[in-house]
């Protein structure tokens, strides 16, 4: 009992290690949300908070190309002061309000500019640049370090005219100190999830029912300003999804679709290369099982815990498979490989700006799934939503049982993997409930990312379903193989017997073939 006890638990600890190795890995990555990005997101979720009025009103826009939720701008502004009035502070006077509109709209005037000559960005409307220019005045700043002119972090204006309001209006004119950190925290809370950014090309998303101006980016600034990773994978995926997602016009959420499953069958190589190294590996297993069953027959006690034997067991199986070029762990390691290959796909298909501007059937595909469950009555396309997870948890696990199914099929009918002495490793068992784990993981995970990540979970299910039934043909492809190199069938014969008999041959009728001495390539 306290031997089965030790080995749930290990089964345990390794399923809650792999999910916090992937919770851990899915901080590696970074935003490539810019200052100015960042900005722009933050007066699409509150609009111009200088405007004094809890209720958001005529933001006096300088571009009729951009368009705002002013619903959701409501509803953020009445939750945020509404948290920040029972917590006791008071709300910003009418004369610091005031104060601070004319300091922004000041900044606008003298700093436009350098959103129109390539100083800090390129935009070639004058409005529009002014409308960027509005909302890095009231949400960041500029900075000039080495005569590099850039937008600064948030609230950089905000802290910078609150000290001047101070002097000029005096301390009871003014918020409390700890109103503004108060409501820094809660605004940026808004938009701390928000992370669809990545686009090679300057111009206007949708996000959240906004427009949002969004920077573009280069490959060669995806390595130099947000990491190796970002370089090697985030931004390659994500500029495939742009392409193709800008590629048809008017597709209704289809050109997304197409992209997701584009870079999934791209993503899914590792996956192709370790199904491949499976298939040979357990090829080559298979043709050295008489083997394999003769050496646990010469240390018959190494399964009874004789010491001894169960090493010299170990030691004669790792010779034969290495003389046998057998490595069983080859697949496991390519499989724990895609991890990080599957946190820059979510990355990307997460930081994708094109991926985030349109609906499939109603749904963003940047929703999270959750959402569509939580709360299903304001969440546009939570239809959608739902279905996208039942289906992607039906077809994980047809995936993940169909390779399992097939394993176990292969060694009771053929004796593919032999058992290994008692405290050795068994790759089988492993490989098994690696699948399992994994499993758990999407599952779990597709609940809570968004519903882009769902299509990429099942497009990449159907992809291994089709990918074991491949392997079982190329499996039975070899076993035809052998049964042409032995002429009559008797290694598959050998296979069998050792797997269903325990290396018993019962003796054969000549004039009737026993059950054992059938042919086992079909």
């Amino acid at each position: 009992m306290r031997k089965h006890t030790n080995i749930w638990f290990k089964r345990i600890m390794m399923a809650f290690v792999a999910v916090i190795a992937l919770f851990s890995l899915s901080g590696c990555t970074k935003s490539f949300c810019t200052n100015q990005d960042r900005a722009n997101q933050m007066f699409a979720a509150i609009g111009n908070i200088f405007n004094d009025s809890v209720v958001v009103t005529d933001e006096e826009n300088y571009s009729d190309e951009f368009t705002f939720n002013v619903e959701t701008q409501n509803a953020n502004r009445e939750r945020i002061y509404s948290t920040i009035q029972n917590a006791g502070f008071n709300l910003p006077s009418k004369e610091f309000n005031s104060f601070m509109d004319k300091k922004a709209r000041a900044f606008v005037e003298a700093n436009y500019e350098y959103f129109t000559d390539g100083t800090i960005d390129d935009i070639e409307d004058v409005n529009t640049a002014k409308e960027v220019a509005w909302h890095v005045a009231i949400y960041a700043g500029i900075e000039n370090d080495n005569n590099k002119v850039s937008v600064s972090g948030l609230w950089t204006n905000y802290n910078t005219w609150y000290d001047e309001a101070t002097e000029e209006l005096g301390i009871l004119k003014v918020p409390t100190q700890n109103f503004v950190t108060a409501f820094q925290t809660n605004a940026q809370n808004l938009i701390a999830s928000t992370t669809a950014c990545i686009t090679p090309v300057d111009g206007t998303f949708v996000q959240n029912g906004s427009t949002i101006y969004i920077e573009g980016k280069t490959w060669g600034q995806a390595f130099s300003e947000f990491g190796f990773l970002e370089g090697l994978f985030v931004y390659p995926f994500s500029w495939l999804v742009h392409a193709i997602s800008n590629s048809i016009a008017n597709s209704n959420g289809w050109a997304q679709i197409l992209a997701i499953i584009v870079v999934t069958l791209i993503a899914r190589i590792f996956t192709v290369i370790s199904t491949f190294l499976q298939s040979k590996s357990s090829a080559k297993q298979q043709l050295i099982q008489p083997k394999l069953n003769a050496l646990q027959a010469k240390y018959p006690k190494a399964n009874e815990g004789d010491k001894e034997q169960r090493q010299a067991l170990a030691m004669e199986q790792a010779k034969l498979m290495k003389s046998a070029k057998i490595h069983p762990f080859v697949p496991m390691i390519f499989m724990i490989l895609q991890f990080p290959l599957f946190i820059c796909v979510w990355s990307a298909l997460q930081g994708s700006a094109a991926l985030a501007s349109e609906s499939w059937l109603g749904l963003s595909l940047t929703t999270p799934v959750s959402q569509c469950f939580t709360n299903f009555a304001n969440t546009p396309g939570a239809v959608t939503g739902i279905c996208i997870f039942i289906f992607m948890t039906i077809a994980n696990i047809l995936s993940s049982c169909t390779g399992l199914w097939f394993n176990t099929w292969r060694q009771n009918k053929f004796g593919a993997v032999a058992t290994p002495a008692e405290g050795a490793p068994n790759p089988n068992k492993t490989m098994k409930y690696m699948t399992y784990i994994m499993l758990a993981v999407i599952v779990f995970m597709g609940w809570s990312l968004p519903a882009g990540m769902g299509i990429y979970w099942f497009t990449g299910a159907l992809i291994s379903i089709l990918q074991s039934l491949l392997n079982e043909a190329m499996q039975r492809r070899h076993r035809h193989k052998m049964l042409a190199s032995t002429g009559d069938g008797t290694q598959l014969a050998t296979l069998r017997r050792s797997a269903h008999h325990q290396n018993t041959i019962k003796p054969s009728n000549k004039s009737k073939k026993s059950k054992s001495d059938k042919a086992l390539w079909r």
